[in-house]
């Protein structure tokens, strides 16, 4: 019996980068169906539940989304909203992001890649834009604030969850059990 629906649009080619949620859930006795979703990147296949998930691979992606991106994700959460949904966005992040409060100590990585940041030019606060950009790139402080906004507006939730959890995660969020 299918437990969990994820949207058509997620990647699934060769280095598929799911393919360790695909693994776990097999190794666990949950079957995923591909559809196409109005929202968030996983339901639970039942409709037993009002949320959908929505994974993000890095905080990278969230500030594109938050940032360049604003109006775009503003209407997916509240298509979401409207049709009575709860949008949680995992985030795929391991290491030192244990919880939210921890994004406040993301560095872009617009930054890192530049090294500007490292050389004191391009610094998260109060400091000149990147050469190679022409704004300063959003860092975690603000990452952070325009994340607790969103959840407070339009009732998402942000979460950060090491990539080797996000399978299991994901079944706690919708409510679907595993072996």
């Amino acid at each position: 019996m299918i437990q969990i629906y994820e949207d058509t649009r997620q990647q699934q080619a060769h280095g598929d980068k799911h393919a360790n949620k695909h693994a776990w859930w097999t190794s666990h006795g949950i079957e995923v169906e591909r559809l196409k979703l109005e929202f968030g990147d996983y339901i639970r296949a039942d409709g037993s539940s009002n949320i959908a998930v929505d994974t993000k691979r890095s905080l990278d992606e969230v500030a594109g989304n938050v940032g360049r991106e604003h109006e775009r994700f503003v209407r997916e959460l509240e298509r979401a909203r409207e049709a009575g949904w709860r949008l949680v966005i995992l985030i795929e992040a391991g290491g030192r992001y244990k919880d939210l409060q921890d994004v406040n100590g993301w560095v872009n990585g617009a930054c890192q890649r530049c090294q500007y940041y490292k050389m004191k030019s391009c610094k998260p606060h109060g400091a000149p834009a990147c050469k190679r950009y022409r704004r300063k790139p959003m860092q975690g402080v603000q990452l952070y604030k325009i994340m607790r906004t969103l959840e407070r507006k339009h009732g998402c939730i942000f979460e950060v969850c090491p990539p080797s959890k996000a399978a299991q995660r994901i079944c706690d969020l919708l409510g679907v059990g595993y072996e």
